[in-house]
C-alpha cells in the first residue's frame, strides 16, 4: 500500500512496491518530471515533461474536471508507442501512473479484425450457420441461410427452428429428439442430413455438422453448420437411374432387358404402366415395359416421335414422382426409352430375317427347333401337356405343275394365314420345308390341338369360297404330345408326329392322326 501524506511523499515506497509494467512519475503542474521510477519509458525521461511527451494530455487534463484521469496517449515519436496514463492531481503536483500498452492494443486490434472477418464469413459464406438455444429458438442465423430459405431475419430470429423449417410429417419426432439431447438423455449426432422447408414450401436437403453449447457442463443449445446438397442428391439420383437403364442395353436377351427396365421404372419412378407402340406402314408392334395393371396411375406422360420408316408412341403412367426425380432426369429417361425401343425394333427385324420364312411370315425350321428344345425341358420339369403338330399341304405339287408356282404360293400363304389367325401368340407356327409345316402348342393337349386343326380347315374352306379359287387347298396333320421320356433335342416327338402325319396322308386327304 502506498501512503501519501499531506506534506510528504515517500518515494521509496513506489520503488519497492511497484513492479512489472506499471511506472510512476511525479511532476509539477506544468508537467515537468520531478521524479520517476526505474521502469519509466525513455521517451518520457528524455523529454522531461509529460505534456510534451503525450500529445493532447495537457488539453485533456485542463478540460476534465475529474480528480483522476485514465486515457491512452500517443507519444508522437517514430516508435508510436501507446501509453495508458492515470494522472492524479495532488496539491501543486501530479502523481502519474502509467503503462506501455502498445502490444496489448495491437493484439486487441488483430483480434477485432479476425472477429470481423469471421463475422463476414459467417454472414456471406455459402453455408448455413444456425445457433439454437435450449428450447430450439433461433439465436443466430446467417444471411446465406436466409437467402436459401427465402426468409428475412425478422421473420425467424428468436422463433422456434422446428416450427418454421422442419416438415410437418417429421416435426414432432425431431423436436422430441432435440429435447432429449438438451436434457442429456441422448448424444447429439455430429454429422447428419435432413430436409428443411423453404418459405415457399419446397424442401431442400442439408448436410449438417453440429456442436453442443455447454453451460456449467450442461447442454444449453447447439451450433450447426450446414451445406445444401439438394442438387447433389438430384444428380446422384439421375446418374444412378441412367446407369441402371443404360447397363441393360448390353443385355443379350432384349426381352429380359425390357422386364428389367420396367423394374427400374417401377422402383425409381413409381410407374404403374409403361409401353411403346411402333407403327410402320405394314405393322404395329407393342413393347410393354410394365403391363397395364389395375392401378391407373395419377399422372400420365405421352410422347410421339417420327422416324423415316416408323412412328414410336410412348406412354408412361405413374403415381407421384420421387422428390429427386427432376424434369431433366425424366427427359433423359424418355430419350433413353425411345432409343431402346428403336433398337429393339431393328433387332426384331434382324430376328425376322434370321428366324422367319420370307414367303409366309411363319418362323423357320431353325427357330422352331430352338423353341421346341426349350419346351421339351419345360415339360420334363413341370409335367404339363404340350403338343406338336406336323402338317403337309396335300396336292401342292399338282397345283404347281398344273396351275403354276404362283398358285402354289397362294395355297401356301392361305394355309400359313390360317395357322397364324387360329393360334395364340405363345404358339409357334413354322414352315419346315417346301410343303411341310409344324406347330408347337404349349400347355395344350392333343384333343385341344385337334380342335385347332379343325378350325384351320374351316378357315381355309371359307377363304377358298370367298376368293373363288379354282383349286382346292387341304392338308394332313400328325398330332402328338411331348412326353417326359422324349430326348431334349426334340427328335423323338418330331419323329412320332412325322409318323402320324404319314399315317394321316395314307388315310386320305385332309385327315388328322393323333397318337
Amino acid at each position: 500500500m502506498i501512503h501519501i501524506n499531506d506534506n510528504y511523499i515517500n518515494w521509496n515506497i513506489f520503488e519497492s512496491e511497484l513492479n512489472g509494467p506499471i511506472f510512476v512519475l511525479l511532476t509539477d503542474l506544468n508537467g515537468n518530471v520531478l521524479r520517476y521510477t526505474n521502469n519509466t519509458p525513455k521517451c518520457i525521461i528524455n523529454n522531461r515533461n509529460i505534456f510534451r511527451t503525450f500529445k493532447g494530455l495537457k488539453e485533456f487534463v485542463d478540460n476534465n474536471k475529474r480528480m483522476i484521469l485514465d486515457e491512452v496517449f500517443d507519444t508522437g515519436e517514430r516508435s508510436q508507442e501507446k501509453i495508458r496514463v492515470v494522472p492524479i492531481k495532488y496539491n501543486d503536483m501530479y502523481i502519474v501512473f502509467g503503462e506501455v500498452v502498445t502490444q496489448k492494443l495491437l493484439v486487441d486490434e488483430y483480434l477485432a479484425q479476425k472477429l470481423e472477418t469471421l463475422s463476414m464469413y459467417l454472414e456471406f459464406a455459402p453455408v448455413f450457420f444456425i445457433v439454437l438455444d435450449k428450447e430450439g429458438n433461433i439465436d443466430y442465423i446467417n444471411s446465406w441461410a436466409l437467402h436459401k430459405t427465402g426468409h428475412t431475419f425478422g421473420e425467424v430470429i428468436r422463433k422456434n427452428w422446428f416450427d418454421i423449417f422442419v416438415p410437418d410429417e417429421i416435426r414432432d419426432n425431431v423436436k422430441k429428439v432435440f429435447q432429449k439431447i438438451m436434457s442429456g438423455e441422448i448424444e447429439l449426432v455430429q454429422t447428419y442430413e435432413n430436409e428443411i422447408l423453404t418459405k415457399d414450401g419446397t424442401q431442400i436437403v442439408i448436410l449438417w455438422e453440429n456442436k453442443l453449447i455447454l453451460k456449467d457442463g450442461k447442454p444449453a443449445g447447439s451450433i450447426s453448420v450446414g451445406v445444401d446438397i439438394t442438387e447433389k442428391k438430384i444428380r446422384y439420383f439421375e446418374e444412378e437411374v441412367m446407369i441402371d437403364i443404360l447397363s441393360l442395353f448390353s443385355e443379350d436377351n432384349y426381352q429380359i432387358a425390357i422386364k428389367k427396365i420396367g423394374n427400374v421404372l417401377r422402383n425409381k419412378f413409381n410407374v404403374v404402366s409403361a409401353y411403346a407402340k411402333i407403327i410402320s406402314h405394314d405393322e404395329t408392334i407393342s413393347i410393354n415395359f410394365i403391363e397395364h395393371g389395375e392401378e391407373p396411375g395419377t399422372n400420365s406422360i405421352e410422347e410421339t416421335r417420327k422416324y423415316e420408316e416408323k412412328v414410336i408412341h410412348l406412354t408412361i403412367k405413374h403415381n407421384d414422382l420421387p422428390k429427386y426425380a427432376s424434369e431433366h432426369c425424366i427427359k433423359n429417361v424418355i430419350n433413353i426409352l425411345f432409343s431402346f425401343v428403336d433398337r429393339v425394333y431393328y433387332i426384331q427385324k434382324l430376328e425376322e430375317a434370321s428366324f422367319k420364312d420370307p414367303l409366309t411370315g411363319l418362323y423357320n425350321r431353325r427357330y422352331f427347333m430352338i423353341m421346341l428344345k426349350n419346351e421339351v425341358k419345360r415339360v420334363k420339369r413341370y409335367g404339363f401337356d404340350s403338343t406338336v403338330v406336323m402338317i403337309d399341304l396335300d396336292g401342292l405339287k399338282n397345283i404347281n405343275d398344273s396351275l403354276g408356282h404362283d398358285k402354289g404360293d397362294v395355297a401356301i400363304k392361305i394355309l400359313s394365314h390360317g395357322l397364324i389367325l387360329n393360334t395364340r401368340s405363345s404358339d409357334i407356327c413354322a414352315r419346315f420345308g417346301g410343303d411341310e409345316f409344324v406347330m408347337l402348342l404349349p400347355q395344350t393337349n392333343s384333343a385341344s390341338a385337334k380342335v385347332i386343326i379343325d378350325r384351320i380347315r374351316e378357315f381355309i374352306k371359307q377363304t377358298i369360297s370367298q376368293q373363288k379359287l379354282e383349286f382346292e387347298i387341304c392338308f394332313s396333320a400328325g398330332i402328338t404330345q411331348i412326353l417326359t421320356s422324349d430326348d431334349e433335342e426334340g427328335i423323338d416327338v418330331l419323329k412320332r408326329a412325322d409318323e402320324l402325319l404319314y399315317k394321316a396322308k395314307h388315310s386320305g386327304k385332309n385327315q388328322s392322326a393323333i397318337g
